[in-house]
């Protein structure tokens, strides 16, 4: 058997985290003859999305297996080359060490096929994107901690997103994603100047409506975005229930709690929470039904774009800034990389393809003093 240490942090460890995972780890499965087992609280993200996933749910200690550490950039051959039975992976799941070309591309093929939505999931993002006739472009705007400088990662201004929406028809509907709602309706310069051609996407599980009912609006917040609280309706509905308590609570106390918040949830908040349901499982459905993508520097887009069938897919040619212990001594935005195809470097597997396009992102950060 061979396991996956799965990271929980605020960025970085969702639905597209998972995706990689669940690719890499089932390749891996495949190429050694080993069954991968997850724990049964894990990777709720990629089990509450999809259906038929080929996992093993087992309920084992981490501290039984031998650990195998594995940096970002390693190989997925390298990589094959260290895994044997009985044996925990630990590192962060990339393109450059999931199977994607040559003599693997096939298998890494085969296992995006498993990767099935739920149908309740397709047929309400089938119902909204029916209400546009023709062509559709999905642009994903990546925010939250991206903004944040120790993030370490180039940031997508709207110069970006102008210029690849040049590359496109300029007639065809625009359909904005992003994990940071608050982010884009406050600097939404892009939308205000063509708001007939963009359509904000919301919530698509209440028909793209926002629901009023600010404790569910919260638990959306946490669920889709925080990963310490493990992308779980019930994790994030006990931290709320332990806000503002003077002592920890027992487990009674804890529960009532936790009863009352749900008491003043709306239907559609308890009909979400009933059925397992995420913004961020319609969004990435919906986004595999668009004709064009541009993509933000995520994995969230990019996998977007490979469970779809796209035309036409833009990226952005820088991805990171760095993380070197320089940069956080010294903390200072890189304007750009001068033309260097950075993730072209990075992900060749898969934007080296004859229909992605790369653009500049000149990270509008660099022109503000920041320390």
């Amino acid at each position: 058997m061979i396991k996956y240490h799965q990271e929980y942090s605020n960025s970085g460890t969702g639905l597209a985290y998972q995706i990689s995972c669940y690719v890499m780890m089932r390749s891996l499965s495949e190429r050694r003859g080993l069954d991968w087992v997850i724990d049964p609280t894990g990777f709720k993200a990629l089990r509450n999305t999809f259906v038929d996933l080929k996992l093993n749910v087992v309920d084992t200690d981490d501290n039984t297996y031998k650990t195998c550490e594995f940096h970002d950039e390693i190989g997925f051959a390298e990589l094959e080359g260290k895994v044997e039975d009985n044996m925990l992976l630990s590192g962060y799941s990339t393109v450059q060490n999931f199977v994607a070309s040559g003599d693997d591309g096939d298998l890494f093929l085969s296992i995006k096929k498993e990767l099935k939505f739920r149908q309740d999931i397709i047929d309400k993002c089938k119902s909204f994107r029916d209400k546009f006739d023709g062509e559709v472009i999905a642009l994903h705007v990546r925010g939250g901690d991206f903004h944040k400088v120790e993030s370490g990662m180039f940031m997508c201004g709207n110069d970006y997103y102008e210029n690849a929406l040049a590359q496109l028809p300029s007639s065809i509907p625009v359909l904005v994603f992003t994990n940071d709602k608050d982010y884009v309706i406050s600097n939404s310069e892009l939308i205000a100047n063509n708001p007939e051609r963009f359509t904000f996407i919301t919530d698509l599980f209440n028909n793209n409506e926002l629901i009023n009912c600010d404790v569910g609006q919260e638990l959306d917040r946490l669920v889709d975005i925080d990963g310490q609280y493990r992308f779980d309706y019930k994790f994030a509905l006990a931290h709320m229930a332990k806000i503002g308590a003077s002592k920890a609570l027992t487990y009674a106390e804890l529960t009532q709690r936790m009863a009352e918040l749900t008491n003043q949830l709306s239907p559609e908040y308890r009909e979400k929470i009933k059925t397992q349901s995420y913004n961020y499982s319609y969004d990435l459905c919906l986004m595999t039904m668009c004709d064009y993508v541009i993509m933000a520097n995520s994995t969230f887009s990019m996998w977007g774009a490979e469970l779809g069938n796209p035309k036409k897919v833009i990226y952005p040619m820088y991805w990171i800034q760095g993380h070197s212990e320089e940069y956080f001594t010294n903390i200072s935005i890189k304007t750009d990389l001068e033309g260097f195809n950075q993730t072209e470097y990075f992900a060749s597997q898969l934007v080296g393809r004859s229909h992605y396009y790369p653009v500049e992102n000149p990270d509008p950060r660099s022109f503000t003093v920041v320390r």
